[in-house]
């Protein structure tokens, strides 16, 4: 939990750059090489589970997310960490927020965003304490690794308070994730698979790299579309 001090900060927003959402097409080349220079956490928690998004798993969801027209408005990254996702959605024209709870994350996601002269306003703060309405969720959330049950509020948050939601989850618990999500008054519209490429981070790592298998889930709140 961060200092009191801390929780519910709001940063300076960057300058905005992206020219992204004038264009027909999607920018992947563009995309991909900003979403590479992003740096990972500074000092990974194991008990937050705080592995980064790899770069190809985050063009993925952003690429999904953007065909289905997700990035055309107000867009949160609920636990965005150092800001992969949030700054790819900036870059593609959404206005964006990123929650997150650790402060030194977010301090770095705030000068990447300084450096790629993107806009996104960072909040430091618990993802319980979300209830700000917007058009699109992007997360990947702890998947319950070291907390069993760790993902449930992000899905919380997210289908409470978005009519659209992009979420990247682990492949082996999709049977839990469907019932779930039907419990929350959700849909899953769409599902795809998504190989994830993890690189040795924390010191219980025995592999300098592991594939894990992933899922990234479309879900809406019954009724929305």
């Amino acid at each position: 939990m961060p200092p009191a001090a801390e929780q519910g900060r709001t940063y300076p927003l960057a300058r905005p750059r992206s020219l992204a959402h004038h264009v027909s097409r999607f920018p992947r080349t563009s995309l991909d090489r900003l979403l590479r220079t992003i740096p990972g956490f500074p000092d990974p928690q194991r008990e937050l589970e705080q592995y980064p998004t790899p770069p190809f798993a985050a063009l993925q969801l952003l690429e999904h997310a953007w065909q289905a027209g997700g990035l055309a408005g107000s867009v949160a990254d609920l636990g965005c960490g150092t800001g992969r996702l949030a700054l790819g959605a900036a870059f593609l024209g959404a206005k964006v927020v990123g929650v997150e709870l650790d402060s030194g994350a977010l301090e770095v996601a705030r000068q990447a965003a300084t450096g790629a002269e993107l806009e996104v306003e960072w909040r430091c703060e618990p993802v319980e304490n979300w209830v700000q309405r917007v058009d699109t969720i992007i997360m990947n959330p702890p998947w319950g690794a070291q907390r069993p049950g760790a993902d449930r509020p992000f899905l919380q948050a997210a289908l409470a308070t978005a009519g659209s939601v992009w979420s990247l989850q682990p492949a082996v618990s999709d049977r839990f994730l469907r019932r779930y999500v039907e419990q929350l008054g959700g849909a899953v519209a769409g599902a795809w698979p998504v190989d994830l490429k993890l690189e040795r981070t924390m010191p219980h790592h025995t592999r300098e790299r592991k594939t894990v298998e992933g899922t990234l889930y479309h879900l809406h709140p019954v009724g929305a579309r």
